[in-house]
């Protein structure tokens, strides 16, 4: 039988292996090989006993379920399951009021399908740059951003960092806005005790297989404060007759693992504690900034890179930042970029076909959407100088593997002779953002 079992421990790895000649070079990986693979989601017996109680029910009734339970884990209001991510944010945009031609403003850095659904609410997507410490929507450039066409702002918990909510609200409430949260990343995240998805007039939430909180496949959950845009979502959906409903079988399988969810968070928390605070060791690394009063539900655990404090400054930054890549991937740690072009330098912005001869993009008189990459220069020198580790942390990883993870930055970070000769030698390297665009 297949089987996904790790057979085969880690052992407890030593400080000594720091002084072992890198892995790229020949030298033993900090993780060996064998033994690199990380699962999640787990399945345990309360998965499968759910799913035999789920498969005796009727199927709305346990789609109504799981959304309620999830609803008061995140004490909103009102909830729609839906099918996926990208429809949970359509719904969130329409249900506040978002009307074709309308704008809506959206950070550069993030996953497409935040700007997608924009779209798909026949709307315009109006791009701006990020903070540098937090990576989220800068407020003061949003402000810059509105016009009479703005309807709404959309910030990204991106990576699970909660967005700077209080600015932006200020900002809605002073423009008469709505303020709709990108939840995707942010399952459990928290600002000063509440959750993200109940924070904003409406949010949208992805719930596949890959987030920190899973469904069985595909799904997604709209959540929404006020009663009347809960209803205009729901209206939407009879009136258009697109279908958006969820999988049964995806709301037992998030019923069961909603029970491990908090296990989930607080393992994660605490391998992301630990991370950051061996980078804070290092001189080239550094982990994420989290703001007082804010919890960051670590879907994704961003590195950032500063050369210069390793005397690494005259060399490019994205040509360390690729060396760097090369060196932890051949100890075992799969650092990688996760988006290597901001969002406006995406093919359906670039073009902006839409759904056929312009549309929605057509409803505007804009001559410049904004979309060059030049205007985002934070999100540009972000991509520049920082790698990201993705779902090898979502999974509740045992004690020696984040100890090897630490130890494996701490490896790099001593050999930057290694570093200069990997970027002297190399070859013809474009920029990440001029390279073909990736999503994720």
């Amino acid at each position: 039988m297949k089987t996904d079992f790790i057979h085969k421990p880690l052992n407890l790895p030593t400080d000594d292996l720091i002084e072992e000649l890198l892995a790229f070079e020949g030298g033993p990986a900090v993780i060996p090989e064998d033994v690199r693979r990380t699962n999640f989601p787990i399945i345990t017996k309360e998965d499968v006993i759910q799913m035999f109680v789920s498969i005796q029910q009727d199927g709305d009734q346990v789609v109504d379920e799981f959304k309620e339970a999830y609803r008061r884990y995140v004490g909103a209001n009102y909830a729609i399951a839906t099918a996926s991510g990208t429809s949970s944010l359509h719904l969130a945009l329409v249900g506040v009021g978002v009307q074709p031609g309308d704008e809506v403003i959206v950070p550069a850095f993030t996953f497409i399908a935040t700007a997608q659904a924009v779209v798909a609410a026949k709307a315009i997507p109006i791009f701006v740059d990020i903070d540098p410490i937090t990576y989220g929507l800068d407020p003061v450039q949003a402000e810059k951003a509105i016009t009479k066409k703005t309807k709404a702002i959309m910030p990204v918990h991106v990576h699970g960092l909660p967005a700077d909510l209080s600015a932006l609200r200020r900002l809605t409430d002073k423009y008469s806005l709505r303020l709709v949260e990108d939840a995707s990343h942010a399952h459990s995240a928290s600002i000063h005790g509440q959750v993200a998805g109940s924070i904003g007039d409406s949010a949208g939430q992805s719930l596949m297989a890959d987030k920190n909180f899973p469904v069985g496949g595909e799904g997604g959950i709209a959540f929404f404060k006020e009663k009347e845009d809960y209803e205009r979502a729901l209206h939407f959906l009879d009136a258009s007759g697109i279908d958006y409903r969820m999988s049964w079988i995806a709301a037992a399988f998030g019923l069961s693992q909603l029970e491990r969810l908090p296990y989930y968070d607080a393992i994660r928390a605490r391998n992301a504690a630990y991370l950051t605070n061996a980078l804070a060791e290092t001189k080239l690394f550094s982990g994420p900034f989290v703001p007082d009063g804010y919890k960051h539900s670590y879907n994704m655990y961003r590195v950032k890179l500063s050369p210069e404090r390793l005397g690494l400054d005259d060399l490019e930054d994205y040509r360390v930042k690729d060396a760097v890549q090369q060196l932890i991937n051949a100890e075992g740690v799969y650092a990688r970029e996760w988006q290597n072009v901001p969002i406006p330098g995406h093919l359906p912005f670039k073009n902006r076909k839409g759904f056929g001869k312009g549309y929605p993009f057509t409803l505007s008189d804009r001559k410049d959407f904004g979309y060059e990459l030049d205007r985002f220069p934070v999100t540009l020198n972000m991509l520049r100088n920082s790698l990201t580790i993705c779902r090898e942390l979502r999974t509740p990883i045992e004690y020696e593997r984040i100890v090897a993870y630490a130890l494996a930055f701490k490896k790099i970070d001593a050999n930057p002779h290694i570093i200069r000769k990997l970027v002297e030698r190399g070859d013809n390297l474009k920029v990440l953002y001029e390279r073909d665009a990736r999503l994720g």
